[in-house]
């Protein structure tokens, strides 16, 4: 992944993680609260994701439909290692610790996301 979501991408990318594929309305009507806005803008924020690849938008059959094309703890793992090193200027390998007790995350996830941050935390 070449780009990091910004904030209304990501809570976009989270609604489908949790929910998987929906119609670009539900997607719109979860997110409603959260993001603000109106329906047009919604669909031209998933055009642009799909730009960037972090989305891939099905026409076929019905309603357009909206899949997250990226997967979370890659994500998550990016946006860590993007934060650490550019914020805080940390270099090596980032404690997978930091994210114990997170509501987004499975215990699978979190095995997952500590080898991708490349440390040997264990929690």
């Amino acid at each position: 992944m070449k780009h990091i979501p910004n904030p209304p991408e990501l809570i976009l990318l989270k609604t489908l993680w949790s929910h998987g594929a929906l119609p670009i309305r539900k997607l719109h009507e979860v997110c409603a609260d959260d993001l603000a806005w109106s329906f047009s803008s919604t669909r031209k924020t998933l055009e642009r994701m799909g730009d960037k690849g972090f989305v891939t938008i099905s026409k076929e059959d019905g309603p357009a439909r909206v899949s997250a094309n990226v997967s979370k703890t890659t994500t998550l793992a990016q946006m860590a290692r993007e934060f650490f090193g550019r914020v805080l200027e940390v270099d090596g390998p980032l404690p997978a610790s930091t994210f114990t007790g997170s509501t987004l995350l499975s215990d699978e996830e979190l095995d997952e996301l500590e080898g991708l941050l490349g440390t040997q935390d264990k929690r």
